[in-house]
Protein backbone atom coordinates (compact mmCIF):
# COMPACT_ATOMS: atom_id res chain seq x y z
CA UNK A 1 0.00 0.00 0.00
CA UNK A 2 2.72 2.66 0.73
CA UNK A 3 4.60 1.32 -2.62
CA UNK A 4 0.98 2.37 -4.44
CA UNK A 5 0.82 5.90 -2.41
CA UNK A 6 4.26 6.87 -3.37
CA UNK A 7 4.17 6.06 -6.91
CA UNK A 8 0.76 7.85 -7.11
CA UNK A 9 2.29 11.13 -5.52
CA UNK A 10 5.55 10.98 -7.98
CA UNK A 11 2.80 10.43 -10.54
CA UNK A 12 0.93 13.25 -9.33
CA UNK A 13 3.95 15.65 -8.96
CA UNK A 14 4.91 14.55 -12.33
CA UNK A 15 2.03 15.39 -13.91
CA UNK A 16 1.86 18.80 -12.20
CA UNK A 17 5.24 20.14 -13.49
CA UNK A 18 4.32 18.23 -17.03
CA UNK A 19 1.32 20.64 -17.25
CA UNK A 20 3.23 23.57 -16.15
CA UNK A 21 6.03 23.29 -18.52
CA UNK A 22 3.64 24.02 -21.16
CA UNK A 23 1.04 26.24 -19.73
CA UNK A 24 1.35 30.39 -20.50
CA UNK A 25 0.09 32.37 -17.22
CA UNK A 26 -2.14 34.84 -17.66
CA UNK A 27 -0.05 37.77 -16.17
CA UNK A 28 2.76 36.92 -19.92
CA UNK A 29 0.47 38.33 -21.86
CA UNK A 30 -0.92 41.48 -19.95
CA UNK A 31 -0.38 44.52 -21.82
CA UNK A 32 1.18 47.07 -19.51
CA UNK A 33 1.76 50.94 -20.17
CA UNK A 34 5.38 51.93 -18.32
CA UNK A 35 5.85 55.12 -16.48
CA UNK A 36 6.05 58.35 -18.90
CA UNK A 37 3.26 56.94 -21.29
CA UNK A 38 0.69 59.57 -22.15
CA UNK A 39 -2.41 58.53 -22.72
CA UNK A 40 -6.13 59.95 -24.70
CA UNK A 41 -8.94 61.74 -23.21
CA UNK A 42 -11.19 59.42 -25.00
CA UNK A 43 -10.68 55.62 -26.49
CA UNK A 44 -12.76 57.22 -29.48
CA UNK A 45 -10.56 60.20 -30.27
CA UNK A 46 -7.11 60.81 -30.47
CA UNK A 47 -6.99 63.61 -28.44
CA UNK A 48 -4.14 63.58 -25.59
CA UNK A 49 -5.14 64.52 -21.92
CA UNK A 50 -3.42 68.03 -21.45
CA UNK A 51 -2.14 69.58 -18.13
CA UNK A 52 0.37 71.94 -17.23
CA UNK A 53 3.68 71.79 -15.82
CA UNK A 54 5.76 73.77 -13.02
CA UNK A 55 5.71 77.08 -15.25
CA UNK A 56 2.05 77.13 -16.16
CA UNK A 57 2.51 75.85 -20.17
CA UNK A 58 0.28 73.45 -21.67
CA UNK A 59 1.66 69.82 -21.94
CA UNK A 60 0.46 66.11 -22.26
CA UNK A 61 -0.11 64.26 -19.30
CA UNK A 62 2.41 60.92 -18.67
CA UNK A 63 1.41 58.48 -16.16
CA UNK A 64 4.03 58.42 -12.69
CA UNK A 65 3.56 54.80 -12.33
CA UNK A 66 3.39 51.76 -14.83
CA UNK A 67 -0.55 49.94 -15.28
CA UNK A 68 -2.14 47.52 -16.40
CA UNK A 69 -4.43 47.73 -19.17
CA UNK A 70 -8.10 46.42 -19.59
CA UNK A 71 -9.32 46.10 -23.16
CA UNK A 72 -12.27 47.20 -25.05
CA UNK A 73 -14.01 44.04 -26.00
CA UNK A 74 -15.85 46.28 -29.25
CA UNK A 75 -12.22 47.88 -30.05
CA UNK A 76 -9.30 45.98 -29.66
CA UNK A 77 -7.15 48.68 -30.58
CA UNK A 78 -7.70 50.70 -27.53
CA UNK A 79 -7.31 49.68 -23.44
CA UNK A 80 -8.03 51.70 -20.06
CA UNK A 81 -7.14 52.00 -16.88
CA UNK A 82 -6.78 54.47 -14.28
CA UNK A 83 -3.96 56.42 -14.48
CA UNK A 84 -1.90 58.81 -11.78
CA UNK A 85 -0.49 61.46 -13.52
CA UNK A 86 1.16 65.25 -12.79
CA UNK A 87 -0.48 69.04 -12.84
CA UNK A 88 0.06 71.80 -11.86
CA UNK A 89 -2.44 74.39 -10.47
CA UNK A 90 -2.19 78.24 -9.98
CA UNK A 91 -2.90 79.62 -6.42
CA UNK A 92 -2.35 82.95 -6.01
CA UNK A 93 0.94 83.79 -8.03
CA UNK A 94 2.74 80.23 -7.62
CA UNK A 95 2.04 76.81 -9.56
CA UNK A 96 1.52 73.89 -7.02
CA UNK A 97 2.04 70.41 -8.09
CA UNK A 98 -0.94 68.26 -7.52
CA UNK A 99 -0.93 64.33 -8.09
CA UNK A 100 -4.03 63.30 -9.52
CA UNK A 101 -6.24 60.56 -11.14
CA UNK A 102 -7.94 59.89 -14.13
CA UNK A 103 -9.33 57.10 -16.76
CA UNK A 104 -6.63 56.78 -19.22
CA UNK A 105 -7.70 55.32 -22.51
CA UNK A 106 -4.44 54.16 -24.68
CA UNK A 107 -4.02 53.36 -28.12
CA UNK A 108 -3.14 49.26 -27.90
CA UNK A 109 -2.02 47.72 -31.53
CA UNK A 110 -3.10 44.46 -32.93
CA UNK A 111 -0.55 42.49 -34.44
CA UNK A 112 -2.81 42.15 -37.44
CA UNK A 113 -0.83 44.18 -40.10
CA UNK A 114 -1.10 47.78 -40.42
CA UNK A 115 -4.24 48.81 -40.23
CA UNK A 116 -5.23 52.37 -42.14
CA UNK A 117 -6.19 53.57 -38.68
CA UNK A 118 -2.49 53.16 -37.01
CA UNK A 119 -0.84 54.37 -39.71
CA UNK A 120 -3.04 58.04 -39.39
CA UNK A 121 -1.57 57.83 -35.60
CA UNK A 122 2.13 57.89 -37.01
CA UNK A 123 3.24 61.27 -37.37
CA UNK A 124 6.42 62.69 -38.92
CA UNK A 125 9.21 63.32 -36.34
CA UNK A 126 8.46 59.69 -34.28
CA UNK A 127 10.87 57.17 -33.77
CA UNK A 128 11.14 53.83 -35.35
CA UNK A 129 10.33 52.42 -31.92
CA UNK A 130 7.67 54.92 -31.87
CA UNK A 131 5.95 53.70 -34.72
CA UNK A 132 6.51 50.29 -34.02
CA UNK A 133 4.56 51.15 -30.80
CA UNK A 134 1.56 52.40 -32.46
CA UNK A 135 1.41 49.92 -35.24
CA UNK A 136 2.52 46.97 -32.96
CA UNK A 137 4.61 45.56 -36.60
CA UNK A 138 8.36 45.82 -37.50
CA UNK A 139 9.02 46.51 -40.67
CA UNK A 140 11.77 45.78 -43.44
CA UNK A 141 14.60 47.89 -44.14
CA UNK A 142 14.60 48.23 -47.49
CA UNK A 143 17.77 50.23 -47.84
CA UNK A 144 20.26 52.64 -45.80
CA UNK A 145 21.98 56.03 -46.97
CA UNK A 146 24.77 57.76 -44.91
CA UNK A 147 26.51 60.75 -45.36
CA UNK A 148 27.84 63.57 -42.87
CA UNK A 149 24.75 65.24 -42.48
CA UNK A 150 22.20 62.59 -43.15
CA UNK A 151 21.43 59.14 -41.31
CA UNK A 152 18.60 57.98 -44.13
CA UNK A 153 16.48 54.50 -43.38
CA UNK A 154 13.91 53.18 -45.95
CA UNK A 155 11.46 50.45 -44.28
CA UNK A 156 8.28 49.03 -45.71
CA UNK A 157 5.99 46.56 -44.51
CA UNK A 158 3.29 44.60 -47.54
CA UNK A 159 0.08 42.08 -46.73
CA UNK A 160 -0.97 40.02 -49.28
CA UNK A 161 -4.23 38.27 -49.07
CA UNK A 162 -6.68 36.59 -52.27
CA UNK A 163 -8.66 39.80 -52.40
CA UNK A 164 -6.31 43.18 -51.81
CA UNK A 165 -2.56 44.03 -51.48
CA UNK A 166 -1.46 46.73 -49.06
CA UNK A 167 2.13 48.46 -48.70
CA UNK A 168 3.42 50.70 -46.31
CA UNK A 169 6.73 52.13 -46.78
CA UNK A 170 8.74 54.49 -44.16
CA UNK A 171 11.67 56.81 -44.63
CA UNK A 172 13.74 57.86 -41.68
CA UNK A 173 16.72 60.25 -40.78
CA UNK A 174 18.82 60.05 -37.81
CA UNK A 175 15.56 57.74 -36.68
CA UNK A 176 13.27 60.23 -37.46
CA UNK A 177 9.99 59.82 -39.61
CA UNK A 178 10.25 61.79 -42.50
CA UNK A 179 8.24 60.30 -45.08
CA UNK A 180 5.33 57.86 -44.98
CA UNK A 181 2.77 56.39 -47.52
CA UNK A 182 -0.11 53.55 -47.27
CA UNK A 183 -1.29 51.82 -50.59
CA UNK A 184 -4.63 49.29 -51.06
CA UNK A 185 -5.55 47.84 -53.92
CA UNK A 186 -8.66 45.57 -53.91
CA UNK A 187 -9.59 43.12 -56.55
Amino acid sequence: MKKLSKLLAVGVIGLGIFIGVGSKTEAATTVTKPVGSSFLKSALYGDTYKVQDATGKTVTATITQAVTLKSYSSNKNFSYATVSFVDYDKVDTKWVKYTKTATGYFFTPIKDGITYNEYTNVKKGMTYNQVVSITGETMHLDSTYRDEYSDVKDYSWSKETDTSDMNVYMTFDSNKLEYKSFYMSEY
